[in-house]
């Protein structure tokens, strides 16, 4: 039994206002052969649901498209080798927004969820009144 099996999670957010329209941009976070230019290598897709795989250093990392709401928001899980060893999910979200200039508002979030270790209670052995203990046995 475990008194706390909560997940826990830990983000962190990097805010950008670009130049360009909101168009370009995010060509540059959908369209395959632009992203792998600017991010890594591999193979993305941007279709919801899709699944693909970035390669960094040879070690790959798994990735599937959890929601895409076009020229708003693309979120992916991103799982790499020490995701893998350590249990961890994680998601990478890109959002945009147009700013009045013309230009674009890039909000990116990288959120890495756990499993806090649950925490186990001791375990005290204990007699039960039948186990026909040699104890017990010579009780009665």
């Amino acid at each position: 039994m475990s008194v706390d099996d909560r997940a826990e999670s830990r983000s962190i957010a990097f805010e950008y206002e670009l130049d360009e329209p909101i168009e370009k941009v995010w060509r540059a976070l959908t369209t395959p052969e632009i992203v792998t230019e600017w991010l890594l290598p591999g193979n993305p897709t941007a279709e919801e649901g899709a699944r693909f795989t970035f390669r960094d250093t040879g070690e790959p990392i798994d990735c599937q498209i959890i929601s895409l709401e076009e020229q708003r928001s693309i979120r992916f899980a991103w799982r790499d080798e020490q995701a893998r060893r350590d249990g961890l999910n994680s998601t990478v979200t890109f959002e945009v927004e147009g700013t009045a200039n013309g230009g674009t508002h890039l909000r990116i979030v990288h959120e890495v969820h756990y499993a806090r270790q649950p925490t186990r209670l001791p375990v005290t052995p204990c007699l039960a009144a039948n186990d026909n203990s040699v104890g017990l046995r010579m009780a009665a």
